[in-house]
């Protein structure tokens, strides 16, 4: 990913996201792109070297708003709810894209044209340091070693998010994503979210 510093990284952005859910990432050309934000092709590639820099671009910053997710991390609960923060990050990502967009994403993920879950386990990380934590104060009650079972678990909701593009988005995806997420982990009952938040999401 060749990514500079650019005024106009974020506008790059916004507009190739619309375009990609309107016409499919593939049919969409950089010079579209230039066009529809009214840049020169220089100020593209001032920020970006290739329509695939803005995905990752996109997934990077969700790993790197260190601001948000700290302001979170210290009102959670819990570290299973630190755990759902992270998640939770690439879940809007999701939802931002839309189901059409980020399951065509997906099969250039499987064309082995885009590395997306390279970047998502960029946090593989910080999973496994909470789920240790977890298990020590028994809100995760699984034993399997947390080096195996934090990635696995961040697998669990990617595979999740592919089913909520096979089924075009007919469930919510934060709601499911969480349930499999406490029965993986194995949760202890206190810790998993009442009927109530999981109907809030």
């Amino acid at each position: 990913m060749a990514i500079r510093e650019s005024k106009h990284a974020e506008l790059i952005v916004d507009t190739a996201v619309a375009l990609f859910k309107k016409n499919g990432y593939e049919n969409v050309s950089v010079n579209e792109i230039c066009k529809k934000a009214d840049l020169s092709r220089s100020s593209f590639y001032a920020a970006f070297s290739c329509k695939q820099d803005i995905i990752e671009y996109v997934l990077a910053k969700a790993k790197t708003d260190e601001t948000t997710v700290l302001n979170h991390f210290m009102d959670a609960k819990n570290d299973f709810e630190r755990m759902w923060i992270l998640c939770d990050r690439y879940l809007a990502i999701a939802y931002r894209f839309g189901p059409a967009l980020t399951g065509a994403l997906l099969r250039l993920e499987l064309l082995g044209e885009l590395d997306n879950l390279k970047q998502i386990h960029l946090s593989d990380d910080w999973f496994i340091r909470l789920t240790r934590n977890c298990q020590q104060t028994g809100v995760i009650l699984s034993t399997e070693p947390a080096e195996i079972l934090a990635p696995m678990g961040v697998d669990n909701v990617y595979m999740v998010t592919y089913d909520w593009c096979r089924r075009g988005g007919d469930f919510s995806l934060r709601r499911e994503a969480r349930i499999r997420s406490e029965i993986f982990y194995n949760v202890a009952p206190e810790y998993r979210w009442t009927k109530a938040q999981l109907e809030s999401v």
